[in-house]
């Protein structure tokens, strides 16, 4: 759904209610069919899956709530938000939920409550979409992992010590799918509730009239959940693996976001962050995801090697040639026999089932993507500094910038 344009079912046997909702949602912007009852629902479903759907109860052949149950008993559309357009009482509402809707309207439905609530739930679904898709992917990282194990145990089968070291990577690897399938399912979890307050705020803005006292505190709450949904959507990007996407980047920018991601962590863990930025930085030809994920590596990182606390400064300046980023802690240190290795996979400082060792080769890989090079300097009982450079202009991602360009003009 993301890039495209919303689709919406409308069921309604009044072809002037259906018509004027019709009319009112493609002038919103969304791509709307409708039908006349629930049985032409499913087999319009069947060919083209919708985004959201909105039924009304009383229909000949099947009914809202016939209709309702046999979307949401399928596997393939139960995520699919549905509402129920009702003018009946409260027992009639409570059946709808109780079949599994996710929501309901009172007809003849408002306009604009009908258009905040249209929006609401569609942000919901794409947020699910989207956490569908980082699953899948997830999974698919998890079985490369575990394909890497295999290969990598049949090396050294004859070093028990060895074999074990292997078998704790691969109960990472499972742990990580896991979370990634309750990552997903606590979200969907959070999407109706979450949806809920967003429709009370913009319901009770829109009764409000400009200048009343009251907008102000509605406003700042406004703000909050839309400041979640913000962080849930960077949250999404470092758990994505996909084909680089090359853009102009502000390494700067990059930095904050992840900071603002992991700022509730840098509190728990008494960690000041002292931002020393030029002014004057040029972009750097990159994928903003991959970018996402090196410093969210490099910051925890850095938190991790502070237990009691500490500061972390991060440095940002340029040559004519380069963007230069130092991330400066003042932690424990790696001691010299240890820092040689840190770029080894699996390898780790860090206790025992605290880290993957795979931190630093993942951060490696993404500057060598990027033509560049990250240098660890460390020294024990005083910090660590890690700097990378990037390339202003290299020769994979800067041809793929240009043919981005192309295609755009």
């Amino acid at each position: 759904m993301e890039g495209t344009t919303a689709r919406i079912l409308i069921a309604e046997d009044s072809r002037t209610q259906a018509e004027v909702m019709r009319i009112l949602l493609e002038g919103a912007g969304y791509d709307v069919d409708v039908v006349s009852n629930g049985a032409e629902g499913v087999e319009r479903i069947a060919a083209r899956t919708p985004d959201l759907i909105l039924s009304d109860i009383m229909m000949p052949t099947m009914d809202g709530y016939a209709f309702c149950k046999a979307v949401k008993s399928a596997e393939a559309t139960r995520a699919i938000p549905f509402v129920l357009l009702t003018s009946l009482g409260t027992a009639e509402k409570l059946r709808a939920l109780e079949e599994g809707a996710d929501d309901f309207l009172a007809k003849p439905a408002e306009s604009t409550e009908l258009l905040a609530r249209a929006r609401t739930l569609l942000r919901g679904k794409r947020l699910y979409d989207d956490l569908q898709v980082a699953n899948a992917e997830l999974h698919q990282l998890t079985e490369q992992l575990e394909e890497r194990v295999a290969e990598r145990t049949a090396e050294l089968e004859a070093t028990n010590e060895q074999l074990g070291s292997m078998s704790q990577q691969l109960w990472q690897a499972a742990k990580l799918a896991t979370m990634g399938e309750l990552a997903a399912s606590i979200a969907h979890e959070l999407n109706n509730p979450l949806g809920t307050v967003t429709l009370r705020i913009e319901s009770m803005l829109a009764a409000l009239p400009p200048g009343d006292p009251k907008r102000e505190a509605l406003e700042v709450v406004e703000g909050e959940v839309e400041r979640m949904a913000n962080l849930v959507a960077n949250l999404l990007q470092f758990g994505r693996r996909s084909q680089q996407q090359i853009s102009s980047i502000d390494v700067r920018r990059e930095i904050t976001a992840t900071l603002d991601l992991i700022r509730s962590l840098l509190n728990n863990r008494g960690v000041a962050v002292v931002q020393d930025f030029a002014l004057d930085v040029p972009l750097v030809p990159a994928d903003r995801q991959l970018l996402r994920q090196l410093f969210l590596n490099l910051v925890t990182n850095a938190v991790d090697a502070m237990p009691g606390g500490g500061a972390l400064t991060i440095r940002v300046t340029s040559t004519s040639e380069r963007v230069v980023m130092e991330f400066s802690d003042t932690g424990v240190g790696i001691a010299p026999e240890d820092l040689a290795r840190v770029g080894e996979p699996f390898f780790t400082t860090k206790a025992e089932g605290k880290g993957t060792g795979l931190g630093v080769p993942i951060c490696q890989r993404i500057v060598q993507d990027h033509h560049g090079s990250l240098d660890i300097v460390s020294e024990l009982g005083v910090g660590t500094t890690v700097r990378v450079e990037l390339p202003l202009a290299n020769g994979r991602s800067a041809a793929l910038l240009s043919d981005d360009s192309n295609e755009a003009g």
